[in-house]
């Protein structure tokens, strides 16, 4: 699980955090019993760890969704 200040690299996009991910789930799978990985970010109010992503409001996303 990703909390604030977890970044796969500084600035890191979303391909960054793509890339991170799907290797991951590449190890996970390539175990013996190839079971694949649940993987979760905290980030209730938004995700602010994307660089150049578009951080709404609480209230906006809440509302949004």
């Amino acid at each position: 699980m990703s909390e604030g200040g977890s970044i796969p690299v500084p600035k890191a996009s979303a391909e960054n955090w793509i890339d991170m991910l799907n290797e991951f789930q590449k190890d996970a799978l390539s175990t013996r019993l190839g079971i694949p990985m649940f993987y979760g970010i905290d980030a209730v109010h938004g995700h602010s760890s994307v660089y150049k992503a578009t951080i709404f409001p609480h209230n906006i996303g809440l509302g949004a969704t």
